[in-house]
């Protein structure tokens, strides 16, 4: 099972806004891209997922901040947390 196109949208957006930034750590947006890279080809592993859970709950203060449609936003992070645990 992998993201929808709509969930990868969702996540690879609102993952890129954050960290496709010069003051990220490198190793940080390397590894982003390569997510990115991973949603697209339909190639992301459970290790990708946990990943992309952390880094979603780790920048979930500003998800209520600037995006509206939060909901979105925590269903992503659900099943993201879902496709971690296979």
């Amino acid at each position: 099972m992998f993201y929808t196109t709509e969930e990868a949208a969702i996540v690879c957006g609102f993952l890129n806004l954050y960290l496709d930034r010069a003051s990220v750590d490198v190793s940080v947006r390397r590894r982003n891209a390569a997510f990115q890279l991973g949603a697209a080809t339909e190639t992301l592993q459970p290790d990708d997922y946990r990943w992309a859970e952390n880094v979603l709950c780790f920048l979930k203060p500003c998800w209520w901040q600037l995006h509206e449609d939060h909901r979105a936003l925590e269903n992503a992070l659900l099943k993201t947390h879902l496709l971690a645990q296979k």
